[in-house]
């Protein structure tokens, strides 16, 4: 009798513990902001937009703070217009808010799609005071917007996940959960 109530306690402790953790991810991820591993998703928006075509990315912060913040930006799209050049904008990479830089688009990078209408690009650097709305232009960084990604569910999605880099560090029951030793 005394070991199946150990058990149950057991049991019962694990339950109010699994509970916890879940309920600390979510607002540990509201405090980092977009200071995290930002997983994107692109949606066809606008006239110039294939109906297949798709997007997904991350955007991967890297340490340091505004405005010398490091960053890590990978994007790969599919169903686009062949051989044509497009362009990753970012909404508000600079400036305070409400400021007119806050609502300014700034390239990350730009890349030359192939015969199948497939490309990608990479690039790393520095600065990047929010990250609410992310697009694929057609041509430059001025171009008509093709595809688009923003936390609002208005056109595919932004989600950030907590990272070693992140305010406060990664989630330590993550953390733990990820890591992988090698024992010799």
């Amino acid at each position: 009798m005394t070991q199946r109530r150990g058990l149950r306690g057991t049991a019962l402790m694990v339950v109010l513990l699994a509970a916890l953790a879940l309920s600390v991810l979510p607002a540990t991820a509201q405090q980092i902001g977009h200071y995290g591993t930002n997983r994107v998703t692109f949606e066809s928006a606008g006239s110039a937009a294939s109906t297949n075509a798709q997007g997904k990315g991350v955007v991967d912060f890297r340490g340091g703070e505004e405005p010398k913040s490091r960053w890590r930006a990978s994007f790969r799209f599919s169903g686009l217009k062949s051989e044509h050049s497009y362009t990753v904008v970012v909404r508000g990479r600079f400036g305070a808010d409400d400021s007119d830089a806050a609502d300014a688009y700034t390239a990350i990078c730009s890349f030359e799609t192939d015969d199948k209408g497939a490309g990608n690009c990479f690039n790393y650097f520095s600065g990047l005071a929010r990250l609410d709305i992310l697009q694929l232009r057609d041509g430059d960084e001025d171009g008509t917007r093709v595809m688009q990604a923003n936390r609002n569910e208005n056109f595919g999605s932004i989600n950030t996940e907590p990272s070693r880099y992140s305010p406060g560090g990664e989630i330590p029951e993550r953390a733990a959960s990820t890591s992988k030793k090698v024992t010799r």
